[in-house]
C-alpha cells in the first residue's frame, strides 16, 4: 500500500512538473524567439540530465545489448524531439498552454490505435467510447465562430502532429521496451535538440540577452521538462500500473488550466472547457481497466 501511495505521488509530480513547465516555456516564448528558447531551454537540459545520468550511474546499463539499446535511444529520440519541437511552436502559436495540453489528449487515441493495428494489442469496448470521445473532445476545443476553424490555426496543427510522434514514440518502446533505457533516451533527445537550435541561433545572428525573469523561466521549466517530468514517470511505472500512471499524467490540462490562470490571466473559453474535460474523459475510458484484469 505504501508503495501504491509513492507510485501515485510520483504520477501527480510528474503531471504537475509538466503542467508547470508549459507555464514557464510560454512566459518565456512570449519575450524571445523559438531559436533563442530551443538554444538555452535544451542546452541547459543538456546540464540537467547529465548530472542525472552520471551521478546515478545510469550508463552502466548500456554494457549489455549496448548496440541495440544505442538504436532504439537514438530513433525513439528523433521522434521525440520532432514532437517536441512542434509542442512547443504550439504553445507559442496558441495564446493559452491549457488548450494545448488538452488537445495533445488525443495522444493516447494515436497509441491505442497504433498498439491495435501495428502491435495487434487487444481491443475493448471501452477503448472505443474512448477513442470516440477524445477526438469529439477534440473537435470541440477547436469549434470558433459556428464552426471548427480551430483546425486551420497553425497551432492546433503543431500539436496534433506532434502527439503522433510522440505516439510512435511510445509504440517504438512498447516493441522494444528489452532494449529501452529511459535516461539514456532523454540524454540523446536533449543533445539532438540543443545542437539544432544552437545551429540555428548561430545561423540567425540572434543574442542572448535576456532579462533575469527570463533566464529564471527558461532554467525551471527546462528542469522541470527535460529531467524531472521523466524521472517522476518512470519512477510512477516502476510502482503502480501503466494505465494509472497514464491517467494521472493526462490531469496535466487540469494544472495547467489552473496555472494559466494564475500566473498568465488567460482562461479557456466555455466550449474549450467542455471540450477539454471530455478528452480526460476519453482518457479514462481509454486507460480503464476491470479490476479484475488489472494484475494480469
Amino acid at each position: 500500500m505504501k508503495q501504491q501511495t509513492s507510485g501515485y505521488l510520483f504520477a501527480l509530480g510528474a503531471a504537475l512538473a509538466l503542467s508547470s513547465s508549459f507555464i514557464f516555456s510560454k512566459s518565456a516564448l512570449n519575450q524571445v524567439s523559438m531559436i533563442q528558447f530551443g538554444a538555452v531551454w535544451f542546452t541547459l537540459g543538456i546540464f540537467w540530465n547529465s548530472v542525472w545520468y552520471l551521478g546515478r550511474r545510469k550508463y552502466t546499463n548500456i554494457r549489455v545489448n549496448t548496440r541495440q539499446k544505442l538504436i532504439v535511444a537514438f530513433l525513439i529520440a528523433i521522434l521525440e524531439g520532432v514532437a517536441t519541437g512542434l509542442f512547443y511552436l504550439a504553445i507559442r502559436a496558441m495564446e493559452n498552454p491549457a488548450v494545448v495540453s488538452f488537445i495533445g489528449n488525443i495522444g493516447p487515441v494515436f497509441v491505442t490505435i497504433m498498439g491495435i493495428t501495428l502491435l495487434r494489442e487487444r481491443f475493448r469496448g471501452a477503448q472505443a467510447a474512448g477513442i470516440l470521445v477524445t477526438i469529439a473532445g477534440v473537435f470541440a476545443l477547436n469549434f470558433r465562430e459556428g464552426a471548427f476553424r480551430g483546425f486551420t490555426d497553425p497551432g492546433a496543427m503543431y500539436v496534433i502532429t506532434a502527439s503522433f510522434f510522440f505516439s510512435l514514440a511510445t509504440i517504438t518502446g512498447r516493441r522494444f521496451k528489452e532494449y529501452l533505457v529511459p535516461e539514456m533516451m532523454s540524454l540523446i533527445r536533449t543533445i539532438l535538440l540543443a545542437v539544432v537550435f544552437i545551429v540555428l541561433l548561430l545561423g540567425s545572428g540572434q543574442q542572448l540577452h535576456f532579462q533575469d525573469v527570463v533566464w529564471r523561466d527558461l532554467a525551471l521549466g527546462s528542469l522541470f521538462e527535460t529531467l524531472l517530468t521523466i524521472v517522476f514517470a518512470y519512477q510512477a511505472l516502476i510502482r503502480i500500473e501503466a494505465t494509472s500512471t497514464s491517467l494521472i499524467i493526462s490531469s496535466k490540462a487540469v494544472w495547467t488550466l489552473i496555472l494559466a490562470w494564475i500566473f498568465l490571466e488567460v482562461f479557456p473559453s466555455g466550449i474549450q472547457l467542455v471540450g477539454g474535460f471530455m478528452t480526460l474523459l476519453g482518457i479514462y475510458l481509454i486507460t480503464w481497466r476491470p479490476r479484475n484484469r488489472i494484475r494480469e
